[in-house]
């Protein structure tokens, strides 16, 4: 369960002040142990007396905060309960006067709104009806029935709006959990309900059925600055429409705000309709006029604080366009990227300690990041130059390091996800040869690729480290690459399994190889072995069609060549077909070259 209740994130539950009586401290405390130790049905029971001793005491702030207590653990009990505590609610509603009952219209609009969004696939398989089958279980409502009457809650939480909009936020400290900045940006009751009336009409929900006259976002004044939009007038005759009463909510907002001295709450709700207009909007020239307000409002207030947030919305559009640039197609935004950067250091400059400076500052470590990919060949010959593909993001200068490793070390290697935990792999490592490389970097904040010399190595299996020279250690990337003359080609007939040794620089077959092969019979863990010798086109088969399956099937081949005096071991893990239909795994071939010392250098490859 993402969260027991998101209708409270905005309504977190806050511990009352030291001003508050001690009797509710010490039973808040018990409701925050019980819950603590997963007995919401214990801590719901002392929720219940809070409620009648703020009941007695007329407290107003303690009742709605046990209101709130008690819709958020009816998520998470049976559903009698939480039919219930509907009902409860509804019956405190009843009684209620304003802001109260406000409040509480507003948390059951959300209660409703929750279970939906919870049991959303119980309601796309239901048909919808003329009327309620039960007009007070919710639980058996259709789907356009329970948003009919969430949004009928909605609205009665916004009714009396110019009394809501004197309410300071203030005097309901006790249940709320203020956030940085929260009073200038949502400094009434008026802008609480009302923002959190929008988290449900801003909703893409699909399944709702839409009349034929549906309301859609289609005038691009709704896209105009603030004083523009709040002259509209926006009607339709599908006043159901999530969007419309979206919109009319923004309107009322920006109407409230634009009388405001200071212009931190309207530049919230101006910046948080215009990225809603330009989501839905059905016109093709949305970002343009979006850009065109964000700019017009900006100027507006160019002296204040807040047009830093106005500039990040500009930064942040050019840095989403930066990311469409296609060298081989267009060259139009390559440079938004850095025209990003460039606004959010004016705003760090101008207003360094504004929200704006501190989004910029976000935004700028975005655009600086550092980003880098290696890409090599997964096989080449002995002592013979090959290319790594590098993808790369703001990086001049690239240091490279091959790893030789055993075959045990590079499949513990394999094993590793974490970065972390890779680097302390790779750290100890003797690094078999080092090389560097000069990137070219225009300071466009773009990805670019190039191909990187990789120099002569000689047989076995590498881990090519890149490492950035004046970053953390830390910051790498990698690749591997097997370095062999010896390839193996796999084909089969009806009856066997068919494989052929030939030279990886041109072609030959290696004959006369020999071949062991080692297996566990069925499910058995007993292993048995085979001899096995390749022909003169380098091939050697297996039966499919024996009384016994293969597993895990090692073959082992040994062919003394005429270049160094090796001798070359191939290994092949595979599980052959069988009459019943069984999995193909992938074959993997891993030769282990000997020198006169007899000490083994192993390297794996994938077919």
């Amino acid at each position: 369960m993402k969260n027991t209740l998101s209708i409270l994130m905005v309504i977190l539950f806050s511990h009352f002040s030291s001003a508050q009586s001690p009797n509710y401290d010490k039973l808040w405390q018990d409701v925050a142990k019980f819950e603590a130790e997963g007995l919401p049905k214990s801590a719901l029971k002392v929720v219940e007396n809070i409620e009648k001793i703020a009941k007695i005491n007329k407290n107003q702030a303690q009742t709605i905060k046990t209101m709130l207590f008690k819709s958020k653990f009816a998520i998470v009990l049976e559903e009698d309960a939480q039919l219930d505590i509907i009902n409860d609610f509804k019956s405190k509603i009843a009684t209620s006067e304003f802001p109260t009952k406000n409040i509480l219209e507003n948390v059951l609009a959300n209660l409703y709104w929750q279970y939906y969004k919870q049991n959303r696939w119980k309601f796309y398989n239901r048909t919808q009806t003329t009327e309620k089958v039960d007009a007070t279980d919710f639980r058996t409502w259709d789907l356009q029935t329970l948003f009919d009457e969430t949004h009928l809650h909605f609205q009665n939480s916004l009714a009396n709006g110019l009394m809501l909009q004197q309410e300071d936020l203030k005097q309901f400290a006790a249940i709320l959990t203020e956030q940085k900045d929260s009073k200038i940006y949502r400094p009434t009751l008026f802008d609480f309900l009302n923002h959190t009336a929008l988290e449900f009409y801003k909703t893409n929900e699909t399944q709702i059925t839409k009349p034929a006259y549906k309301f859609e976002v289609d005038n691009e004044k709704l896209l105009s600055d603030a004083k523009t939009f709040a002259e509209l007038t926006i009607t339709s005759k599908d006043s159901s429409s999530l969007q419309l009463q979206a919109l009319k909510i923004y309107q009322n907002l920006t109407r409230f705000h634009l009388k405001d001295k200071s212009p931190f709450a309207l530049a919230d709700v101006n910046i948080e309709r215009l990225k809603f207009v330009n989501e839905h909007a059905t016109f093709n020239n949305k970002e343009t006029l979006l850009l065109d307000a964000l700019k017009a409002e900006n100027k507006e207030h160019k002296k204040h604080e807040v047009s830093g947030l106005y500039d990040f919305e500009i930064a942040q559009i050019y840095y989403q366009q930066s990311n469409t640039y296609h060298p081989k197609t267009s060259n139009i935004y390559k440079w938004k990227a850095k025209e990003a950067l460039e606004i959010c250091d004016a705003v760090i400059a101008k207003f360094p300690k504004s929200n704006g400076a501190e989004k910029c500052e976000v935004l700028k470590a975005i655009i600086n990041r550092t980003q880098l990919q290696l890409t090599s060949e997964a096989f080449l010959p002995v002592q013979q130059n090959g290319r790594i593909f590098v993808q790369y993001k703001n990086l001049n200068h690239l240091e490279f390091n091959a790893y030789k490793v055993t075959e045990k070390q590079f499949e513990k290697f394999l094993t590793l996800y974490n970065s972390d935990d890779q680097w302390d792999f790779i750290k100890p490592l003797k690094s078999t040869k080092t090389w560097e490389s000069t990137l070219k970097n225009e300071n466009d904040y773009q990805s670019h690729s190039t191909e990187v010399l990789l120099p002569k190595l000689d047989n076995g299996r590498y881990l090519l480290v890149a490492t950035t020279k004046n970053a953390s250690d830390k910051d790498f990337s990698f690749s591997n690459i097997q370095i062999t003359n010896t390839a193996l080609i796999e084909t089969e007939s009806p009856d066997f399994k068919i494989f052929q040794c030939i030279d990886r620089t041109n072609g030959a077959p290696i004959a006369n190889a020999s071949v062991e092969l080692t297996y566990t019979e069925n499910y058995t863990n007993k292993i048995k072995t085979e001899q096995h010798k390749t022909n003169s086109l380098g091939q050697f088969k297996i039966n499919k069609k024996r009384e016994h399956w293969y597993r895990n099937v090692n073959l082992r081949l040994k062919v003394i060549m005429t270049w160094h005096t090796l001798a070359i071991i191939i290994l092949i893990e595979v599980i052959p077909k069988t009459k019943k239909k069984q999995p193909i795994n992938l074959f993997y071939l891993q030769t282990e070259v000997f020198t006169d010392h007899r000490k083994p250098y192993t390297s794996k490859l994938l077919l």
